[in-house]
């Protein structure tokens, strides 16, 4: 793991991606040390999303800088190829369905990026992969197509293409939204399991940052939080510090204390 930052923001203007004369989020400082395990905090609209996807130099930002792993991911001219190499040691889940390929099965839809990077075939995959799809608990739902499963067995499935290549980093919008308890508690100890280190993952602790419309599902020691709220960022800190301000609005409103 590199001791550079995994991510690096500096003065980024967060904008819509179809629409960038709208800024989403002004003014992000943001660094994201190897090891720390994020939550982003916002509610629905507040542009963490697009933040995330600005994070990872999917989303060109508005202004300002951006660096994975000290290397600028927009602008200039870097080689496609090098840019390409940043963003080979992150991955990224996407809300809701997880946008996956529908003519795709499981197991296809999570080899996809192992083969590629690798120009490896299926069968390798399905060996190099067996711990992994195992430890996820997909390995009966391999030859389902994505358009049959839930919401939550979907999202585990796009869990499983991000983690396929061995990120350093990983980025997970919303992960715990609309799922059901069973299925929560499996996602809060497979993030325990990734901050800490597993072996089905590589073995060495992952970079985590997730974006989050609720606070309490994701409030534990150890990790630290930002908020999006209104069109402003602020870095809240350690559980502790977002629990003494309680009394902030934005705040308030994702730790549900508005009764």
């Amino acid at each position: 793991m590199s001791d550079l930052p995994s991510i690096e923001m500096q003065d980024v203007r967060v904008v819509h991606p179809r629409n960038p004369g709208v800024t989403l989020i002004e003014e992000v400082g943001w660094v994201v040390e190897p090891g720390e395990f994020w939550v982003v905090a916002g509610l629905q609209g507040s542009g963490k999303t697009v933040l995330l996807e600005t994070a990872a130099g999917l989303t060109p930002q508005g202004g300002g800088s951006v660096r994975l792993f000290g290397e600028e991911v927009q602008g200039g001219q870097r080689d496609v190829e090098e840019v390409s190499e940043v963003r080979r040691r992150l991955g990224l889940v996407f809300d809701g369905n997880g946008r996956l390929f529908p003519s795709l099965n499981v197991f296809e839809n999570i080899a996809l990026p192992w083969c590629y990077h690798r120009n490896a075939s299926l069968a390798d995959a399905a060996e190099a992969l067996g711990p992994l799809l195992e430890y996820l608990q997909l390995d009966r739902l391999l030859d389902q197509r994505p358009g049959r499963l839930g919401r939550a067995w979907a999202r585990r499935v796009a869990l499983g293409r991000a983690l396929a290549t061995g990120p350093e980093l990983l980025l997970l919008d919303n992960p715990l939204s609309g799922l059901d308890m069973a299925h929560i508690r499996w996602w809060r100890t497979f993030l325990s399991d990734a901050s800490r280190g597993h072996a089905a993952l590589g073995g060495r602790p992952l970079t985590l940052v997730a974006a989050s419309e609720e606070l309490r599902p994701l409030l534990l020691p150890g990790r630290r939080f930002a908020l999006a709220h209104n069109g402003r960022w602020r870095l809240l800190g350690s559980t502790e510090d977002v629990l003494s301000a309680r009394g902030d609005e934005g705040v308030r409103e994702l730790l549900g204390d508005n009764d």
